[in-house]
């Protein structure tokens, strides 16, 4: 018979299963993912980004990003985040590529990365590259 969870308890077992998966994530990727992108040395090291949020429903792998503490910063001045982070995770960890969870943790309708998108982050990382 199993004996119910307090909240302490629940909240414990969330804290170990997020860290055991953010620990996963950071074994896999080392590097930031924007630095890499822009052709730059990276000068921190890499932060776990949440794309659409934190909590115990949100800590998957799917919603994360690795990014350095300037590419973080400055990630989060723009205006199409979302797109930018999900064309990185693309690129980077496409086996872990879910747009329409990260929609879903957002509250948005679901949707999709189209051709558009992709274009439109790369000229948005481009005008990263000069500013960050």
């Amino acid at each position: 018979m199993r004996t119910k969870l307090t909240s302490e308890e629940k909240a414990e077992r969330a804290r170990q299963r997020h860290s055991e998966s953010a620990k996963d994530f950071h074994r896999a990727n080392p590097r930031c993912w924007m630095c890499e992108f822009l052709g730059r040395q990276q000068t921190s090291p890499t932060e776990l980004h949440h794309m659409a949020g934190r909590g115990r429903r949100h800590d998957v792998r799917q919603n994360y990003a690795a990014l350095c503490d300037r590419c973080h910063r400055a990630l989060q001045s723009v205006v199409d985040a979302e797109v930018v982070c999900l064309v990185l995770k693309l690129r980077h960890d496409s086996a872990h590529y879910n747009p329409a969870l990260i929609c879903d943790l957002r509250g948005w309708a679901p949707t999709w990365i189209n051709t558009l998108d992709v274009r439109r982050c790369e000229r948005i990382m481009g005008i990263m590259r000069e500013v960050a």
